[in-house]
């Protein structure tokens, strides 16, 4: 299997831990799917969970930055292109995308996903398993 399919694997079972738990982003409960990342051409798609629209993640200079049928918003998009990032050059993810710590709380645990403490710890603990993220500073 080429580098890429492989990343291309860790990204999409990246996709299915973060659908499968808290709120369940990148999985639509009424279509009965997960988001997922699809390789054309050396190009990196994203298939919407709901829309199921085939969406160009490379930088095309035109539309603000938006992507046309992407039903999530801002901050998974931007994790949807650092793992094109991870699939196309093999950059690895630094820990702090999966559920960002939310500033304007008290602890680590609260995330901007707005998942559970519990949700957001299974989470993460299932992401570090993949070969996909930096490895954690060592104090």
């Amino acid at each position: 299997m080429s580098r890429k399919l492989e990343r291309l694997e860790h990204a999409n079972k990246l996709i299915q831990i973060i659908g499968s738990h808290g709120r369940c982003f990148f999985y639509s409960q009424s279509k009965q799917r997960f988001a997922r990342l699809e390789l054309r051409n050396g190009r990196v798609y994203f298939i919407d969970d709901y829309t199921e629209k085939a969406i160009y993640t490379h930088n095309t200079g035109f539309g603000c930055g938006r992507w046309s049928g992407f039903s999530h918003g801002g901050t998974l998009k931007g994790l949807v292109e650092w793992l094109r990032d991870y699939v196309t050059k093999g950059q690895l993810l630094p820990r702090a995308v999966i559920g960002l710590p939310n500033l304007n709380f008290k602890t680590w645990k609260d995330n901007i996903w707005g998942y559970s403490e519990e949700a957001i710890i299974t989470v993460r603990n299932e992401a570090f398993e993949l070969p996909m993220f930096l490895e954690e500073a060592k104090s």
